[in-house]
């Protein structure tokens, strides 16, 4: 890994909280969202910022078995997606009464 100057460091914790502005955001998002496709929508930009902050924990803690961590975390994130997404067509296509 390369050397992390105390510059690079500041600035790697300033993007840690604009990241967790931004997760805490889609938090509020996620509550309120009237639709359950706008809380799908921000529970999948908080698993992708939770992705982002690992990297960047790993990066300044020189811990690059997180990176491993924060792959399968993104890998889980897009199987739940996945799931979750054919879950919410099925239930559109059964109010308007179509067939599968």
């Amino acid at each position: 890994m390369a050397e992390c100057t105390p510059e690079l460091r500041a600035c790697l914790a300033a993007a840690l909280f604009l990241l967790m502005g931004a997760m805490l955001a889609c938090l509020v998002r996620a509550i309120q969202g009237p639709r359950y496709t706008e809380r799908l929508v921000a529970l999948n930009l908080i698993c992708t910022v939770v992705v982002l902050m690992v990297c960047i924990l790993s990066y300044l803690l020189e811990a690059s078995y997180l990176v491993d961590v924060a792959i399968l975390y993104g890998l889980l994130n897009l199987l739940a997606v996945a799931v979750l997404s054919r879950i919410s067509v099925r239930r559109h296509r059964e109010k308007r009464g179509e067939e599968p």
